[in-house]
């Protein structure tokens, strides 16, 4: 078999393995990021629903989004006074 023919099979190999790599890694990723978005909603859901009717209305989403932004502030200040 020649270099060159050896070189293609590795190549047209390697493709096959990458097209089948990546959407499994992706498809991880995103189970990975779905699971925390779901533990940071029912964490959220804990902290701020405080009428208890299991979802956040306009007020608890209000109160929510304000320490939130609380919170980037003070990362911003802390990272901005670590310079």
């Amino acid at each position: 078999m020649k270099l060159s023919s050896k070189i293609t099979l590795l190549a047209s190999a390697l493709a096959v393995v990458c097209t089948f790599t990546v959407p499994a890694v992706r498809a991880a990723d995103d189970a990975a990021k779905a699971e925390k978005k779901a533990k940071q909603e029912a964490a959220d859901l804990k902290k701020y629903d405080k009428n208890g009717n299991g979802k956040l209305d306009a007020d608890e989403i209000a109160a929510r989004d304000a320490d939130r932004e609380k919170a980037k502030a003070e990362k911003k200040k802390k990272k901005e006074e670590g310079k």
